[in-house]
């Protein structure tokens, strides 16, 4: 068990998705996540520095990142909509956010009925313990 878990980041994607698109949108969203954080020291980002005066450190979370699946599109809708209520940190990634432009994929996410969303992914971050609540009822994502 790590000991660094007080908080953590959760992801949690829908495994119909191709793994490409999946991979794509679980980066998008993260980096999307970060930038909605009031709080970006909390999140406590580590400096790792390599031996080689050549590179630049990497910069990684002290918490873990752990990936779940869901079994359907329903459970990732279920969670977003219990992610909202409870105030949790999160981004989603839909099929609305495809598309030629980000013109069109803005107007399409906007425009689409919630109920015909597909979802790739959500992401959270906070508490451990206010994360399990929402995410215990899926599985460890293994490729």
């Amino acid at each position: 068990m790590y000991a660094d878990n007080q908080c953590k980041l959760i992801a949690v994607v829908n495994p119909q998705i191709e793994s490409p698109k999946l991979m794509n949108a679980l980066a998008h969203i993260t980096a999307g996540l970060v930038a909605k954080t009031n709080n970006l020291d909390e999140m406590q980002f580590l400096k790792y520095e390599f031996q080689a005066d050549w590179t630049t450190p990497s910069l990684i979370s002290l918490y873990p990142f752990i990936i779940l699946k869901a079994k359907n599109n329903n459970q990732l809708k279920t969670l977003h909509q219990a992610a909202n209520e409870v105030g949790i940190l999160h981004n989603v990634f839909t099929d609305s956010m495809l598309g030629a432009s980000a013109i069109e994929q803005m107007d399409n996410t906007k425009n689409i009925n919630t109920g015909d969303l597909t979802y790739f992914c959500v992401v959270l971050f906070g508490a451990s313990d206010q994360l399990a609540a929402l995410t215990r009822k899926f599985s460890l994502f293994k490729g």
